[in-house]
């Protein structure tokens, strides 16, 4: 009987040494944020515009994204251009930001307005956001341009 307590007493014993031993699974990701807040920031680097069939780059333009809710944000593209065709700086509201998991589309939207100088603006702004890349393509009815001027972005998150 010495002999069993003693092997009880030894079991438990090692019982209460021996480590535990944890795993960590990927399911436990942190939280991802909202849509429009992963793809919010400043991205600046080069624009392509075309009109008539015709190509100009600008360079080190800024695009200003900021969120109004968990899916919508606020898109500021930049001034560009020469005068007297010097293009303003626009701002488009309620730009949809759809997707998950670093990949997000930014929905077609429609926008239109008037300069400080009374010209008028119409277009259509669309994205995409994927590998900490912003791409944006926006097509651009100025003032009495008889064209559209149609320009694309792509730049990293700063």
């Amino acid at each position: 009987m010495k002999k069993v307590k003693t092997i009880l007493a030894t079991l438990l014993l090692l019982a209460g040494v021996t480590p535990v031993i944890t795993s960590c699974s990927d399911d436990n990701k942190e939280p991802e944020s909202p849509a429009a807040q992963s793809v919010a920031g400043s991205y600046t680097d080069m624009m392509t515009c075309t009109v008539a069939g015709s190509e100009s780059e600008f360079e080190n333009l800024t695009f200003t994204l900021t969120p109004t809710d968990d899916y919508t944000v606020t898109v500021v593209t930049p001034s560009f251009g020469n005068p007297p065709m010097k293009m303003p700086q626009i701002t488009v509201s309620g730009v949809k930001v759809t997707g998950t998991d670093g990949t997000y589309t930014l929905a077609p939207t429609e926008f239109n307005g008037t300069t400080d100088s009374g010209k008028a603006y119409s277009g259509t702004l669309r994205g995409s956001f994927e590998n900490n890349t912003l791409k944006i393509d926006f097509q651009l009815n100025y003032g009495a341009m008889p064209m559209p001027l149609i320009c694309s972005f792509e730049s990293k998150k700063l």
